[in-house]
């Protein structure tokens, strides 16, 4: 990902309330903030008590668990280190069947 194909928040703020605006809602960018804010905030908190999170027609974030495990990594000059991860979180994304085939159909 480049900085060039990549939106921050305030420009994904933007892009929301022209797409409402544009669909003849009306809606402050103050509240559209609020609504962004409280559900990035439960969102969080969700993920944080081990809930999954469905985005409808993106898919779900959920949290799993793995565990600690060794693996080699190679030098490059045909030699391998051995480097240690510890057990921990991460969160992943299930796409949706609607997201899975609408990216095929342009990568």
């Amino acid at each position: 990902m480049t900085k060039e194909n990549t939106i921050n928040e305030t420009e994904a703020r933007q892009i929301v309330w022209e797409a409402l605006k544009a669909d003849g809602v009306e809606i402050t960018k103050t509240l559209l903030d609020k609504v962004m804010d409280k559900q990035t905030d439960l969102a969080i908190e969700g993920l944080k008590k081990g809930m999954g999170i469905k985005m409808q027609g993106l898919g779900t974030l959920e949290v799993r668990t793995h565990e600690a495990r060794t693996y080699k990594v190679p030098n490059g000059d045909g030699t391998f280190k051995t480097v240690d991860k510890p057990a921990g979180k991460h969160v992943a994304i299930n796409l949706s069947d609607k997201l899975y085939e609408e990216l095929n159909k342009v990568l």
